[in-house]
């Protein structure tokens, strides 16, 4: 199998089938994960050359990136870490390896993943995810604030959106709901759509 030959729908259900098998067989004793959840690819499409989702498992929740044909990344080492912007702003990748997937980058959102009451919430949290990265309006907002580029970076490093687990068990109508309004991408990172989803519920 040729995963840069799959559709997004295809290496979504590969990286499926590949997790899937991991936890079973690699995790099974590791006291790290959340038996609420299960592993789930979502959001997956074709972006700039590449194919982009959120992967779902229960031990973390990873942005992932996977090369196309006319993708190259010859020159790319092992952990290198490579910045990506979408319409919300800049997202860091680390490179990695897997067999029987080849190369692929990751930008990590939540792990461990204990805060998640149940899968239900995990995938409203991902589909948010996928939605508010994609909306250009997120990122002018983001503009507007005064925030230094040394601030942000710093924050980043400190684990992107560990503060979305807050509203990870909101309904996911309300979390889409504030999806259309504009949110800094320190928002996006850090939950603050699903934070006014805690104070409605």
């Amino acid at each position: 199998m040729k995963l840069k030959s799959l559709t997004p729908m295809g290496a979504a259900y590969h990286l499926e089938q590949l997790y899937d098998d991991i936890r079973v067989n690699r995790m099974a004793d590791v006291p790290i994960l959340n038996d609420k959840l299960r592993v789930q690819a979502v959001g997956f499409r074709e972006w700039n050359h590449h194919v982009l989702g959120v992967l779902i498992t229960p031990w973390f929740m990873n942005l992932m990136l996977l090369p196309r044909e006319d993708t190259d990344w010859k020159g790319y080492k092992f952990g290198s870490k490579h910045s990506f912007v979408f319409e919300a702003g800049s997202f860091e990748f680390t490179l990695g390896e897997e067999e029987n997937l080849g190369q692929y980058m990751s930008c990590s959102m939540f792990s461990p993943m204990f805060d998640f009451a149940d899968h239900e919430a995990a995938v409203e949290t991902a589909e948010a995810i996928v939605a508010g990265m994609f909306k250009e309006e997120n990122k002018e907002v983001l503009e507007g604030q005064d925030l230094s580029p040394k601030e942000e970076v710093e924050n980043d490093e400190l684990g992107v959106m560990e503060t979305v687990v807050e509203g990870a068990q909101a309904m996911g109508s309300i979390a889409k709901e504030n999806l259309e309004k504009p949110l800094s991408r320190r928002e996006l990172l850090r939950g603050g759509f699903l934070k006014n989803v805690i104070n409605k519920t």
